[in-house]
C-alpha cells in the first residue's frame, strides 16, 4: 500500500505546484500591482505612462479644437470681399505730400500747360502742343501724351520720384517719339507744389531749351 500512497502524495504536490503557478500567473496578469518589475513582465503601464497618455489625449482634443477654429476663421475670411480703395484721382497735391515722399498723391491724370512749343532743329518748323497730359499709378509710374497742332501725337513712359526738398522729378528716360516720325528731345522736368497743383520747369539738355509749365488735375 505504501507505493500507492507515495503516488498520491506526488500527484498532490504536483497539483499544488500547478495551482500555485496558475495563481501566480493570474497575479502577473493583473495590473493592480504597480511594480516596475511586474509592469516590465506583463506590459501594464506605470502611473507616469498613464499620466502621459492622458496628456496626449488632452493635447489631441485641443488640436482638434484649434483646427475647427481655423476652419471657421478661413470661411469667414473667404466670405469677405477685401477690395483695395484707390487714392483720390481728383485731390490736390500738397507740399506736405511731396515732403513725405507720397507718390500716391499723383494718382490719376494731369494736364500740363497748353503753351508748350517745340522747334524742329533742321527745318525750323514750330509746333504747338495744346494738349499735354500725364497719367500715373499709385507707384508714380505713368504715361504721357502730347498732341501737336499739326495733328501729330507724341507719347511715351514717364516715372516720378521725390527729390529733396519737396521737389517732384518727372523722368522721361529718353526722347519722346512722335507719330510723324520725329521726336521731342528728352527733358528734365522738376516740379514744386503750387496752389493745389504743381509748377514745373522743363529743360532739354541737348538743346538747352527751357519752359515753365503748370501741372494741374485733368478736368
Amino acid at each position: 500500500m505504501t507505493p500507492v500512497l507515495k503516488v498520491f502524495s506526488i500527484l498532490g504536490a504536483a497539483v499544488l505546484v500547478a495551482a500555485s503557478g496558475a495563481a501566480g500567473y493570474a497575479a502577473l496578469q493583473s495590473c493592480a500591482v504597480r511594480s516596475d518589475f511586474l509592469s516590465a513582465l506583463n506590459g501594464c503601464p506605470t502611473e507616469a505612462e498613464l499620466a502621459l497618455q492622458a496628456e496626449l489625449v488632452a493635447l489631441e482634443a485641443r488640436r482638434a479644437g484649434l483646427r475647427a477654429e481655423i476652419l471657421r476663421n478661413e470661411r469667414v475670411l473667404a466670405a469677405r470681399q477685401c477690395d483695395a480703395i484707390p487714392p483720390s484721382s481728383t485731390a490736390p497735391i500738397t507740399r506736405m505730400a511731396l515732403e513725405g515722399g507720397d507718390l500716391e498723391a499723383l494718382y490719376g491724370c494731369w494736364s500740363l500747360g497748353s503753351s508748350y512749343r517745340t522747334r524742329d532743329v533742321d527745318t525750323g518748323k514750330v509746333i504747338s502742343y495744346p494738349t499735354w497730359s500725364m497719367c500715373f499709378d499709385t507707384q508714380g509710374r505713368g504715361k504721357q501724351i502730347m498732341q501737336g497742332d499739326d495733328g501729330s501725337t507724341c507719347e511715351g513712359p514717364v516715372e516720378a520720384r521725390i527729390d529733396s526738398p519737396a521737389r517732384l522729378i518727372l523722368g522721361e528716360g529718353g526722347n519722346l517719339a512722335c507719330s510723324d516720325g520725329g521726336y521731342i528731345h528728352r527733358r528734365d522736368i522738376a516740379c514744386v507744389a503750387a496752389g493745389g497743383g504743381l509748377s514745373c520747369a522743363t529743360l532739354q539738355p541737348e538743346t538747352e531749351g527751357q519752359a515753365e509749365v503748370p501741372f494741374t488735375r485733368w478736368q
